[in-house]
């Protein structure tokens, strides 16, 4: 996988990043969001963490590669979706 703004939790089985878009991305093509949290370090910043798979890692090098093609309004719904979870929770996991 490509080394962007994600890593590996330490039980190495989930991947955590705060890229947005990455996210909506993965949960429109069905990956399930595991966790929703807020940075310690940079409040601003939300880290989305998602169980890691073969197929997420396929995923998330798709993503980077500009490989994938996603139908806008439900790119454009999910944004809304997450935003607003987003916006209601400081550090929560997701059901």
């Amino acid at each position: 996988m490509n080394n962007h703004n994600y890593k590996l939790l330490k039980d190495d089985e989930h991947v955590s990043f705060s890229e947005f878009s990455l996210a909506i991305t993965l949960i429109c093509l069905g990956f399930k969001l595991d966790a929703l949290n807020r940075n310690d370090q940079t409040y601003r910043k939300i880290e989305f963490t998602f169980s890691k798979t073969g197929a997420l890692e396929a995923a998330i090098t798709r993503y980077w590669n500009g490989d994938l093609l996603i139908e806008p309004k439900t790119f454009w719904n999910v944004s809304r979706e997450l935003k607003s979870r987003m916006r209601s929770a400081g550090a929560y996991a997701t059901d």
